[in-house]
């Protein structure tokens, strides 16, 4: 039985670069529904919608960290050009893998009208080295990401994303608990996942956090006045995102 006193530092099959075939790239896209179904899209929208729409009358400046097929990008344009007035967002998505930047153009390529296909950048970027002047966007998100990375490397993207994004920062990622673990590993076996999204999916939970992991991460990133809540389904939503 895994321990889900302390963090794994056990690696995940998707973050050996060096798997570069269909292995990586059907893994990629099993993750799609799981973010429809178990929370993932949601629990981003919770804290990003308010502020889009409060900030309607002008274009939003998105910075989207480790953003794998580029389905949370997908999403928040497609919602953004539902609102009745459109939203206009501009992101910037990046992600360090370049066989998942290059296989993620492709994707959007295919499933997004032109119109909104020129709303998203996708670039090659290690979110440990960010290039991007202070405030050069007005928000930047994290989304099932921050959990590939141990506590200093976490803290060190937390707090690169708050100097490049001036309006705030979300983060949306894991709880580690054992329903959360035995669920998507029971999941993974009756749906037909393929090996990789097996093996890494109940190894995220168990790289994922608990409360005070993260609030120790926000805190030594100094962020100020940030909240941090739970959201179905046993994901966590920190954010220092408001309406104003």
């Amino acid at each position: 039985m895994p321990s889900f006193q302390i963090r794994t530092d056990q690696d995940e099959l998707m973050d050996d670069f060096s798997i570069q075939d269909h292995r990586l790239t059907e893994a990629l896209e099993q993750l799609r529904p799981v973010n429809q179904f178990l929370g993932g899209y949601a629990t981003t929208m919770a804290a990003i919608a308010p502020f889009l729409k409060s900030h309607a009358n002008q274009t939003i400046r998105i910075l989207d960290i480790g953003t794998g097929i580029g389905d949370f990008p997908e999403y928040i344009v497609r919602w953004a050009a539902a609102q009745s007035p459109p939203i206009d967002v501009e992101i910037t998505a990046i992600d360090a893998n370049p066989v998942t930047v290059a296989y993620a153009q492709s994707t959007l390529q295919k499933r997004l009208a032109p119109e909104l296909l020129t709303k998203i950048k996708l670039e090659v970027v290690d979110a440990l080295a960010l290039p991007y002047a202070d405030h050069q966007f007005d928000l930047a998100i994290a989304a099932m990401f921050l959990h590939h990375f141990a506590h200093d490397n976490a803290v060190q993207i937390v707090r690169s994303m708050q100097r490049v994004a001036s309006q705030g920062i979300l983060i949306n990622d894991l709880h580690r608990h054992p329903l959360a673990y035995y669920g998507i590993y029971a999941l993974t076996r009756i749906l037909p996942a393929v090996q990789m999204v097996r093996h890494d999916a109940p190894l995220s939970v168990l790289r994922g956090f608990t409360h005070s992991d993260l609030a120790k991460i926000a805190t030594d990133a100094a962020l100020s006045e940030f909240s941090l809540n739970w959201r179905y389904a046993f994901r966590w939503l920190l954010s220092t995102i408001s309406r104003n």
